[in-house]
């Protein structure tokens, strides 16, 4: 562990940029000469593309890919493995059976019917709720002050 550790402190020393920026005292005193702002970003903006591009081209960058990579694979395999073992079990079988029940009995209309019913119930619940909610942002009546008037308390 300490190996790779220095290993990578190793990186970061051999990586790190140094940005020199030279004082010239002539120009600093005057104001009178135009600084483009905009420019500077632009070539900061450079600078910074092109370090990120070094930092993900780097060798470093290239074998921890390789092992996330690998990694992954591995993972997959083995996801793959126990669903597939899963299949063949007597479980799933047996769900698949229940599957089967559960649908030829939706077929046959006793969930059907029932389904139907709880979803007019739902709509209409939600159908009276939005109306409610409609009305607390609808104009209020002449007399009456509008609820985004109104206080809190009341």
């Amino acid at each position: 562990m300490s190996d790779e550790k220095s290993t990578i402190n190793e990186l970061k020393e051999e990586e790190r940029i140094k940005i020199d920026i030279p004082v010239d005292e002539e120009a600093a005193g005057k104001s009178t000469e135009s600084i483009d702002i905009a420019e500077e970003f632009k070539r900061l903006g450079r600078q910074f593309g092109a370090t990120l591009e070094s930092i993900f081209n780097s060798d470093e960058a290239r074998r921890v890919e390789g092992e996330v990579r690998a990694g992954m694979k591995s993972f997959a395999d083995e996801v793959e493995k126990v669903i597939n073992e899963a299949k063949d079990s007597p479980t799933a079988t047996r769900m698949k059976e229940e599957a089967a029940g559960a649908r030829e009995r939706v077929e046959t209309g006793e969930f059907g019917r029932k389904a139907q019913t709880g979803m007019v119930s739902g709509l209409r619940w939600l159908s009276t709720e939005l109306e409610k909610l409609a009305e607390q942002f609808a104009p209020a009546d002449k007399g009456e002050e509008a609820p985004a008037e109104k206080s809190p308390t009341e």
